[in-house]
């Protein structure tokens, strides 16, 4: 991305970069945030949130507001998600009930079709699920009310929102000057969201292995000096003791690996 923006800057500047340099990098970043996913282990979403689990969806349904949801009377919600009955959940829903628990109620529905629900900040239900599970969800979600909140009768496919990811080069265009130039404020905003992340999977990484220092045992040198003397005590006697020492210490052991670290002391 870094050479990315240089290439956009020298252009706004006339300093013409060679024919389709331009063009072949934005396609190259491209590239990379679509395989994002599978390139990441799944670990890094569409906002670029780093999580050791799988990196998540979070959508909104149109119409699932809580002043909705809220007022009305006694309604059962029928909510599908894939295809087959096991697939086909439901939520009460009555006057009193408070924003906390309807949403408890969406959730304890919706968590065996790996869905999670929360409440945004303007009100709307915010949903969550696996990015793996997303496009099921985003093909297949339905709805049937008793005629309250949602029609009755049909389960009746309603449009999820998914939430806008933070990098969007499908809208990346160097056409013109000016779209060079918008080009290039979206790959500065990019680069910083693209830092922010490594600075947060650095800071993972850094913690897990301290963590996994942390359990490692410790081993003294005289401990070592005493492995090392019983080896060598063993494999003097002539029984079949001495015989599994050497055959397990010599497993995997070949003409190449020992070239290998004799080089280094080169």
């Amino acid at each position: 991305m870094r050479a990315l923006k240089a290439e956009l800057s020298a252009k706004l500047a006339s300093r013409q970069g060679r024919d389709g340099q331009v063009e072949a990098r934005v396609r190259q970043f491209s590239d990379t945030w679509r395989n994002r996913q599978e390139a990441s282990g799944g670990t890094l979403d569409s906002q670029l949130s780093y999580s050791s689990n799988e990196s998540q969806q979070r959508f909104k349904v149109r119409g699932m507001t809580m002043g909705n949801l809220r007022h009305g009377a006694r309604e059962t919600l029928a909510i599908a998600v894939g295809n087959g009955a096991q697939g086909l959940r439901s939520v009460q829903l009555e006057p009193g009930l408070s924003d906390e628990e309807i949403i408890a109620r969406f959730n304890q529905a919706l968590a065996p079709v790996n869905i999670s629900v929360s409440m945004a900040d303007n009100g709307d239900l915010e949903f969550t699920t696996p990015e793996s599970n997303w496009t099921n969800v985003r093909d297949t979600m339905a709805i049937q009310g008793g005629g309250i909140r949602y029609p009755t009768g049909q389960l009746n496919r309603v449009r999820t929102e998914p939430e806008p990811p933070v990098i969007m080069p499908e809208q990346w265009h160097t056409n013109d000057a000016e779209m060079i130039r918008q080009t290039l404020q979206q790959v500065i905003q990019a680069l910083a969201h693209v830092e922010a992340a490594l600075s947060k999977v650095n800071l993972a990484l850094a913690d897990a292995s301290q963590r996994a220092n942390s359990a490692m045992p410790e081993v003294s040198a005289a401990g070592m000096d005493q492995a090392a003397h019983n080896f060598v005590t063993t494999a003097n006697e002539p029984s079949y003791a001495s015989l599994l020492s050497l055959t397990s210490a010599l497993t995997g052991i070949n003409r190449d690996r020992v070239m290998a670290l004799l080089g280094l002391r080169m």
